[in-house]
């Protein structure tokens, strides 16, 4: 019968683990960590006073293009955006809360709601796609998902042309998921890392969205 050291049983699940918190930081967290509660927003210290995205899309037609420009899209309205990966429970959850919201009557049919991808490097497109973009998934998404590159970068909202800062940077390196409203300016007027979803956060966004 082989003996098993310690060492060639332990250390190569703590690699495993190690690796894994790292590369998704951002959807795993401890049961302390799902405190609901506003988060603060960093403006970021460049040239840009007000920010946009213009992204790729998954290509349906309630994508309404294959590239979204939220700004132009945004009806000169405010637009709820649920930063999202493919792995992230918190994600899932936030995404059928909304979209429930929508079917209710409790979130107007008019509000702007866009999904954007988080992590590009991790999660390829048709993840993506499966995950928010196929009808059949407890997942789906009716509304536009967009899909930057990791080093995509932000547009200037008042000059309508690529800035040098990423689109991370500029939209204060959310992780996921974290809700943000992005008003008609390009500013970001209210945020959340609430984990779990729950109305207090609904109600929330309903004041700021109006």
């Amino acid at each position: 019968m082989t003996t098993t050291t310690f060492q060639e049983t332990v250390y190569p699940r703590l690699a495993c683990l190690f690796i894994s918190i790292f590369i998704f930081s951002g959807c795993v967290s401890n049961e302390s960590d799902y405190i609901s509660t506003d988060s603060t927003i960093n403006v970021p210290e460049d040239e840009l006073q007000g920010i946009n995205i213009v992204a790729p899309t998954l290509g349906r037609d309630v994508d309404k293009s294959s590239t979204f420009d939220i700004l132009n899209e945004s009806g000169n309205n405010s637009t709820l955006l649920i930063w999202v990966s493919t792995q992230c429970r918190g994600c899932h959850l936030w995404t059928e809360m909304i979209r429930e919201c929508f079917e209710n009557g409790t979130i107007p049919q008019e509000t702007n709601v866009v999904t954007v991808h988080r992590y590009p490097s991790f999660e390829n497109f048709e993840d993506v796609n499966q995950t928010y973009g196929n009808i059949s998934s407890q997942f789906y998404s009716p509304w536009p998902v967009i899909t930057p590159q990791n080093d995509a970068v932000a547009w200037n909202a008042d000059s309508q042309t690529p800035s040098n800062t990423t689109i991370i940077s500029a939209f204060n390196t959310p992780s996921t998921p974290t809700l943000q409203i992005l008003n008609s300016g390009g500013e970001i007027i209210w945020q959340s890392k609430t984990y779990n979803p729950n109305f207090e956060v609904i109600e929330k966004i309903l004041v700021e969205i109006a």
